[in-house]
């Protein structure tokens, strides 16, 4: 594409663009305009952050157990996002707003909506839920929480108070498995306070009452041996309890992850299993059998055999790993490691306590045999020395136990650390303003520049000279659009009374009869011209005016073309020859009888319907009565003839016929003209319409010499050679409106004197 295409294509969207001017700038008002007033109206959005580091690990289980950190990073990162986002959290958060002092100044805790609907519990939770957003910070450890509220300091306030019901919930579930032991510990504790308390109670009533001081040396050995042993015994089973306990706290902790996990773990079972429990069990058998019977050499033993049983524990737990890992239903992968070792360990810790606990049972048996041998009075005082010693070892142990528990629970970390906590923001995140209306503005641009596109795509109608070039069709001349109010109001500005002729010539917009200098009428002169140059070797006598459709201005252009002819001292004839509705007797306010029907039928002579017009050399011939056959009339010899015979007296003579596609008159008539001028109105008809005019001139061999382009409207031809030209000639004749106030004035008196002028020469 050359520049020069280019060029020409730019300059028509910029006259499409500048036509449809109006269109975009209503556009671009309404749409800023709607967006300020909603941009307004909406309800401030504000956005708070909170920060939540995650810890690789409890930094306690760290120090003092060695834990190694978990493999599975990026899907912890994403199931505590999940966490943060849960149902639980955002119900645990309303539950702490519910006792707030805050509670009246935050949205999410009103009573009703705006229309007066109860708002629900699970409302609140929904629209909490919806409101809050984490994300995980890339190649960090950090998830951010974002609050989004009406306020600034309900979004801070539900932001802050989200990450810490969190940190809440994960210190509760870190301490949960050592707070039910200290629980267990607790309560046993209390048992045994109370157990100690009464059987010291009744070795004291005892004694007092039989007056025995204490048993004799065999028996108190035998006492203290079974005290021993059924303290080792409650310690197992208070170790057993205890590890029971977790075990259901563990179930319940993976009750939500899979539901038969448990149940597969303590299934599982293999030959080296079953081996291995058999090794701790008679471990434990000889474990027992040492404690009860002490000798030399027996602690090294017993730590020893000790030693073996957690290295056996150690295997069995690999051995229900390595099988658990294998296949089957369970898959230890898709659950948290650190549950599956403690499952595993749990249970391995539960058969091993099981064992010793049977273990003991037998030495105690064999110990409680030997002590009820011994005479009543000794077995009973040996029977309350033994409980009294064995609720004081075991108050001891459970004290122990419950004092180390409750420190393990204190030192337990959350395993997670608040960083940052949200502040109040200074700005709303939503509406952005100043970038709405930005927005707003170039949507409404950008919606006035396509509908006017968008009309101008969808309009096929003629409005520019180009447009007739493009198909192929020569323009002979434009003919600005007659504005006739605008005539009136100017006049009058001008301080001249409208008589009713004035009016009545206004209103036949016989421009060139009234206002030869106007713009309009230099214009006429200017097709006048063409005409007369379209062919000089072959000038035309006979021209047809027709349109393709009626109100194109066809009968205004026919007269004013016809005076220009006058005004240059051409002998004009002018021919109504649209024998079916009539016009040109209007324009100059004459009868329409006696005309060319008349000549046609053979009534009257060319010289008998001959009118003389008050325009010098400008005669005319009003059509005369209506025949019920135009079209015969027309094509008959007699029409041949009479236009022979005007040519022969005028220089010019100039047909006014019925449009081309309405009715057949028009082309027949165009193959007794020597040339047809088809007039076009701008903004009114449409391509295929003229396309249709033209090819039924040219289907009975008829030449088509141009295209007069009526109506056009300057104003809207911005940037073109046309627009220029005329507004060249409009300001020379009427003076500029525009400048400063000096040349405005010189202007006025211009086109004042002028005005009067061209008055005088109408009246």
């Amino acid at each position: 594409m050359s520049f020069q295409e280019t060029t020409n294509r730019f300059s028509e969207y910029f006259r499409i663009l500048f036509r449809g001017r109006w269109i975009i700038i209503g556009c671009f008002f309404a749409v800023v305009a709607a967006t300020t007033y909603l941009t307004y109206r909406m309800q401030p959005l504000y956005t708070a952050m909170a920060s939540v580091l995650i810890l690789d690990a409890d930094p306690v289980d760290q120090a003092v157990l060695g834990t190694e950190q978990l493999p599975y990073r990026k899907t912890r990162n994403l199931n505590e996002t999940e966490l943060l986002r849960s149902r639980r959290i955002a119900e645990d958060v309303l539950r702490s707003l519910a006792d707030s002092p805050y509670r009246s100044e935050l949205e999410i805790m009103r009573e009703t909506d705006s229309q007066g609907r109860t708002i629900t519990f699970d409302d609140r939770v929904a629209t909490l839920r919806g409101n809050t957003s984490v994300e995980n910070l890339k190649d960090t450890d950090v998830l951010r929480v974002s609050m989004q509220a009406h306020s600034a300091f309900e979004a801070a306030f539900l932001a802050n108070a989200i990450a810490e019901e969190y940190y809440r919930y994960k210190l509760r579930s870190a301490r949960g498995e050592v707070s039910e032991i200290r629980q267990f510990l607790e309560q046993q504790l209390e048992v045994v306070r109370d157990q100690l308390s009464q059987s010291e109670e009744l070795e004291r009533a005892y004694k007092e009452s039989r007056g025995v001081a204490a048993l004799d040396e065999e028996s108190k050995n035998l006492v203290s041996q079974s005290a021993d042993m059924h303290a080792l015994y409650n310690q197992t089973e208070s170790d057993l309890n205890a590890e029971l306990r977790r075990m259901d706290y563990l179930k319940r902790q993976l009750e939500d992850v899979r539901g038969a996990l448990v149940e597969d773990i303590s299934n599982i079972s293999s030959p080296i299993i079953e081996t291995l429990q058999r090794e701790i069990a008679d471990k434990q058998t000889r474990l027992a059998a040492l404690v009860s019977n002490p000798g030399p050499g027996t602690d090294v033993t017993i730590q020893a055999l000790e030693n073996e049983i957690e290295t056996i524990k150690g295997k069995l737990v690999e051995e229900v790993r390595k099988i658990a890992g294998s296949g089957g239903s369970f898959e230890p992968l898709r659950t948290s490691q650190e549950l599956f070792d403690n499952i595993l360990k749990s249970e391995v810790e539960i058969k091993a306590l099981t064992a010793r606990a049977e273990a003991l049972r037998e030495v105690i048996s064999n110990i409680d045999y030997e002590l009820e041998q011994l005479p009543e009075k000794t077995l009973v005082l040996a029977r309350l020395t033994r409980d009294r010693k064995l609720n004081e070892e075991l108050y001891l142990i459970l004290n122990e136990k419950y004092e180390e528990s409750r420190i393990s629970e204190a030192a337990k970390s959350a395993g997670v650390e608040i960083v940052d906590t949200a502040k109040p923001p200074e700005f709303p995140l939503k509406p952005r303003k100043k970038l709405n209306i930005l927005f707003g503005m170039l949507f409404g641009l950008a919606l006035g520049v396509g509908i006017t596109l968008l009309i101008d795509l969808l309009d096929d109608t003629i409005k520019t000279p180009e447009e007739l070039e493009r198909v192929a069709l020569t323009p002979l001349g434009t003919i600005p659009i007659v504005n006739i109010e605008d005539i009136r109001r100017r006049l009058k500005r001008q301080g001249k009374e409208l008589t009713p002729a004035d009016e009545a010539r206004i209103e036949s917009k016989m421009i060139t009869k009234f206002s030869p200098k106007s713009p309009i009428s230099e214009a006429y002169r200017s097709l006048r011209t063409n005409i007369q140059f379209s062919d000089i070797d072959n000038p035309k006598r006979v021209i047809l005016m027709t349109s393709s459709a009626t109100k194109e201005g066809k009968s205004t252009t026919c007269v004013n073309l016809a005076i220009t002819f006058a005004q240059m001292g051409s002998r004009v004839l002018l021919v109504d020859s649209d024998l079916r509705r009539p016009t040109l007797h209007n324009f100059f306010n004459v009868d329409k009888m006696y005309g060319l029907s008349n000549v046609l039928i053979g009534s009257l002579t060319l010289k008998d319907v001959i009118k003389r017009t008050e325009v010098e050399n400008l005669d005319l011939i009003t059509a005369g009565d209506i025949p019920p056959n135009p079209a015969e009339m027309v094509a008959s010899e007699r029409m041949k003839a009479f236009l022979d015979e005007a040519r022969a007296k005028y220089d010019v003579v100039l047909l006014d016929s019925p449009p081309v596609v309405a009715v057949t008159d028009a082309a027949i008539l165009t193959t007794r003209a020597d040339a047809t001028i088809v007039v076009v109105s701008s903004g009114m008809t449409g391509r295929a319409e003229l396309k249709r005019a033209i090819n039924l001139i040219q289907s009975v061999g008829s030449h088509v010499l141009g295209v007069v382009l009526n109506g056009l409207d300057i104003k809207k031809m911005y940037g073109s050679y046309y627009y220029y030209f005329h507004y060249y000639q409009y300001y020379y004749y009427y003076g500029s409106e525009s400048g400063n106030k000096k040349k405005r004035k010189t202007g006025r008196k211009q086109a004042e004197h002028r005005a009067s002028s061209d008055v005088s020469e109408m009246t």
